[in-house]
């Protein structure tokens, strides 16, 4: 019986074994299936292949843009009078996109024998109207706008033409902008050729040209945070140019779209880099549109985020301080370079024109891109190879 007992023991705990053995097989088994029927469902969806012509496209337009688009000053002017009274509006003299192109128009205008005055607005837009009417109580007869459209400041420009004030403007639009619909109140504006259209046509294609720039850095897969600052149309037109470009490559995007204005430009201005960089840990690519605002805020929020090397950042205009972010390796990567100084002094040359009751000439100028790679200066900001100071001065009869 003892003996029975035992192998009743030993077959119970063998056949326990068998069926607990059988049910792990049973469960591996649908443990295995069940992995091969969701398989699938884990599988990365394919990315959509880059269209080859559409790389080639803008990389065309980036190796046009490393070769630039100046063209020759001009070699002639009208007689200047002296002992004018002019006043340059200056939006912020704290950013280098207006001190020096409006510091280049004070000195040409010293040159000529001007009285030279320069108003800075310290980015608050009421300041623009009340420089424009300081200047028509002082009796100026010519008024510069730097960047200051005609819509925010309609009414003192009407004062301005009451006034028989002349007044020129540039990287601004006049109020006959389909913007704006109204009829002009500029008496001229810097003329930048007409090789890419008016002035709206040519911010977008500085714009675009920005796009293609980040497209073929990226090799068609662009997830870029853009910054918008719509209150200034020039600046409107370059983020346009720049989406309308970067539009056609349809493995590129922008993920995420950071509104800011003139008032924001420094802390406010880093804290929304800072939250968009940190919502956005996918991109890797900003467009900054003018330069300022890369210095003023953006290029500290990038470092900060310890992405600097992995995100390809393209701003404005290659002043000093942002070429030398670029040597650096410090928040900017590249600038679609515009020759500001160059702009100033065709602002003085363009206004003597409207003193005469001519068109302002061709002034010649035009853009260069400047990444680490490419015409990246040594030393100081970008300079065109044209000596438009000696040019200018040579057609003005100053020595």
């Amino acid at each position: 019986m003892r003996q029975q007992a035992v192998w009743s023991v030993t077959h119970g705990v063998a056949m326990l074994g068998l069926v607990l053995c059988v049910a792990c097989k049973k469960d591996e088994a649908h443990a295995a299936v069940g992995a091969t029927a969701t398989e699938p469902e884990k599988a990365a969806p394919a990315e959509t292949p880059v269209d080859p012509a559409m790389l080639a496209e803008a990389q065309k337009v980036v190796d046009a843009a490393y070769k630039g688009t100046d063209r020759v000053p001009p070699t002639t002017a009208a007689k200047f009078e002296k002992g004018k009274k002019v006043w340059i509006i200056s939006p912020g003299q704290i950013g280098e996109s207006a001190s020096i192109p409006t510091n280049a128009a004070k000195e040409a205008g010293e040159k000529v024998g001007w009285k030279m005055t320069l108003y800075d607005s310290k980015l608050d837009l009421a300041n623009f109207s009340a420089g424009i009417r300081q200047a028509i109580a002082a009796k100026a007869d010519g008024i510069i706008l730097h960047a200051i459209d005609c819509a925010l400041v309609k009414q003192p420009l009407l004062e301005a033409r009451a006034a028989k004030v002349k007044i020129l403007a540039y990287y601004a639009l006049d109020c006959d902008d389909p913007s704006v619909k109204g009829e002009p109140l500029y008496d001229a504006s810097v003329n930048f050729g007409s090789q890419f259209g008016d002035y709206a046509s040519l911010t977008r294609t500085w714009g675009a040209a920005k796009a293609d720039w980040v497209i073929t850095k990226t090799q068609g897969r662009a997830k870029v945070i853009s910054f918008k600052q719509d209150e200034l149309l020039v600046v409107k037109y370059i983020r346009e140019g720049f989406e309308q470009e970067l539009a056609k490559c349809k493995t590129c995007e922008i993920v995420k779209t950071v509104d800011f204005t003139l008032t924001d430009l420094g802390p406010k201005l880093q804290q929304k880099a800072q939250s968009a960089l940190l919502q956005h840990p996918e991109a890797n690519a900003v467009h900054v549109p003018y330069d300022s605002a890369m210095l003023l805020g953006v290029s500290a929020a990038l470092l900060e985020s310890g992405r600097n090397d992995k995100i390809e950042v393209i701003a404005g205009e290659g002043f000093p301080t942002n070429i030398q972010l670029i040597r650096d390796n410090k928040g900017q990567d590249a600038a679609n370079a515009f020759p500001a100084s160059w702009t100033g002094y065709a602002a003085i040359d363009s206004l003597n024109s409207v003193f005469h009751g001519q068109k302002p000439q061709d002034s010649g100028i035009g853009y260069k891109l400047i990444d680490k790679d490419h015409n990246l200066p040594k030393t100081g900001g970008y300079e065109p190879e044209t000596n438009y100071k000696e040019a200018y001065l040579k057609a003005w009869g100053v020595k």
